[in-house]
């Protein structure tokens, strides 16, 4: 190698070596000052220099200032005392305000510890703390001993707390108390935005105002669009209503609710609630719409009520009586309708139940089974006390039938009829027009002896033991017995006989299983109390 290529190597790592120098000196820039006064004292050594009378510090891209202060340039730290301002910009170029009484900063660290009457200032943001650490460098404060901030109408206390200027975002731990003029919040562990106004919950969470209460151990709140989002454990109150799911949106300006999977709503007031996989709940109006495994179930001592439908609508009603507001529940039930009791099952496509006189309107291919009858028609009406059927309805169409044995079916059918229950038995029946009955008739060893058929315009039917005991006729009535075996199968049957055993719901699980689709429940059903 000749001497030029030498010495152009020499030069090449004698300026590489000066840049490395220049770079660890420039991040290591000195802390700069101006004192209207310093000194140094025997006492304190000549290393320390002591600053009076309109102390400023520079370094970092931050200034200092104190009443006085002890600076060590040599260990580049300095202790400073009275009247503590910092101003540093963080990554936006925004200034973070720091006031205090006393001040410790390390310059190798950009570390200050700040005590005594601390404030934070960022834009329209507060922070009020006895003792805060701040790196200047990262823009990162930290408080230990309770603090309190202001931002907006939300006043947010903690005992530790994190503040990340170039973010805008602070992270509270343990006692976090959220105060604001519609609520108040308890969490335990909350991140919040202060310029998109968003708490973040990281923990066991309590939201309370006059309305309501809410519970969750994680999600989001949105202090300027009043909106949220609660997950795991998440629960609703209002009044009588509690709303549970494993996802809850609650938009607090509409009051409108959403909910997602494994959602309960109870009425504690009616002893009722709804489950299903998606609710809509309109909070003012107290109106719930509940889809996807949607399940009523209306609580009882002895026969809880289970009721199943692709939509379930719940509503208020609201009727004036002697001057006083009387607020009703309704229920509203839409195809694929099946309910089981321990009483009596039913299915049909559309139902409405209301809790003002405990009447179930039934709509379209309505069919209920109540002990050994099935009873059919183009409308039922179901009329209930203490939660047990007292009279049914049945309105045009109107058929009731009860097998005798294996192949054989009592049959009592007419245009419209009436059915009166008691102790849970149908123990008479009113035809009205078009009258029809076919009964099997059977000795003591329940033998068959004859068939009974019957025309009549109208009748009153009196059953004992499940099977009819005695007929009344009314209007040109028509009756004959026959010997058994005599009539064909047809024959023992009246016209538009349909028997529909197979779709009667045997247990509460049945209720998810339909005539067009069979399949097994989405979820499993609730207890008989939630």
């Amino acid at each position: 190698m000749n001497f030029i290529a030498k010495k152009n190597i020499i030069i090449i790592i004698l300026v590489f070596v000066g840049f490395l120098y220049t770079s660890k000196t420039l991040a290591q820039a000195k802390i700069d000052f101006k004192s209207n006064l310093f000194y140094t004292t025997a006492e304190l050594g000549p290393e320390i220099k002591v600053l009076t009378d309109s102390v400023i510090f520079y370094h970092a891209n931050s200034i200092m200032y104190c009443d006085s202060a002890l600076f060590n340039p040599d260990t580049e730290i300095f202790h400073a005392y009275g009247n503590i301002r910092i101003e540093s910009p963080d990554a936006e170029g925004d200034t973070v305000y720091l006031y205090g009484d006393t001040l410790y900063y390390s310059g190798v660290n950009k570390y200050a510890k700040i005590r005594n009457r601390v404030l934070l200032v960022k834009d329209s943001l507060n922070l009020y703390t006895d003792s805060l650490d701040y790196n200047i460098e990262k823009n990162i404060g930290y408080y230990f001993n309770r603090g309190v901030t202001i931002n907006g109408e939300d006043t947010l206390t903690s005992v530790y707390g994190y503040y990340y200027a170039d973010f805008n975002e602070f992270f509270f731990k343990k006692e976090v108390i959220v105060i604001n003029p519609k609520f108040t919040m308890y969490s335990d562990t909350l991140k919040h935005n202060t310029q998109t106004s968003i708490s973040y919950f990281l923990g066991p969470t309590e939201i309370i105002s006059d309305e309501n209460y809410i519970y969750c151990e994680n999600g989001w709140y949105n202090h300027e669009l009043n909106i949220s989002q609660f997950n795991k454990n998440s629960l609703y109150k209002n009044k009588e209503k509690q709303l549970t799911g494993d996802s809850l949106y609650y938009d607090r300006n509409k009051g409108i609710g959403k909910a997602f999977r494994n959602v309960t709503i109870k009425d504690t007031l009616q002893n009722a609630y709804l489950t299903g996989n998606r609710c809509l709940y309109f909070e003012k109006i107290e109106y719930s719409l509940m889809t996807d495994s949607a399940v009523f179930v209306q609580v009882a001592e002895k026969d809880t009520m289970f009721m199943h439908a692709d939509t379930i609508r719940s509503y208020s009603d609201t009727i004036v009586e002697a001057d006083i507001d009387n607020v009703y529940r309704i229920i509203e039930a839409y195809s694929h309708v099946k309910i089981y009791k321990p009483d009596f099952q039913a299915m049909c496509d559309s139902l409405v139940y209301n809790f003002k006189d405990s009447i179930i309107q039934m709509y379209q291919d309505p069919v209920l089974w109540s002990g050994e009858n099935q009873i059919t028609a183009d409308f039922i009406v179901i009329s209930t006390f203490k939660n047990e059927i007292e009279q049914i309805d049945m309105e045009n169409n109107a058929f009731i039938i009860s097998q005798s044995d294996s192949i054989r079916y009592n049959q009592i059918k007419g245009i419209d009829m009436v059915g009166y229950i008691e102790d849970r038995n149908l123990y008479q029946v009113d035809v009205n027009t078009s009258g029809r009955a076919v009964y099997f008739i059977k000795d003591e060893e329940e033998r068959l002896i004859g068939v009974n058929k019957i025309e009549c315009e109208d009748m009153i039917i009196y059953l004992k033991d499940a099977a009819i005991d005695e007929i009344w006729y009314y209007t040109k009535p028509i009756a004959k017995m026959y010997p058994p075996l005599t009539l064909a199968p047809s024959e023992e049957k009246l016209d538009g006989f349909i028997w529909k055993g197979s779709s009667r719901p045997l247990k509460r699980d049945d209720i998810f299983i339909h005539e067009e689709i069979s399949k097994t429940p989405k979820t499993t059903l609730p207890p008989e109390t939630p």
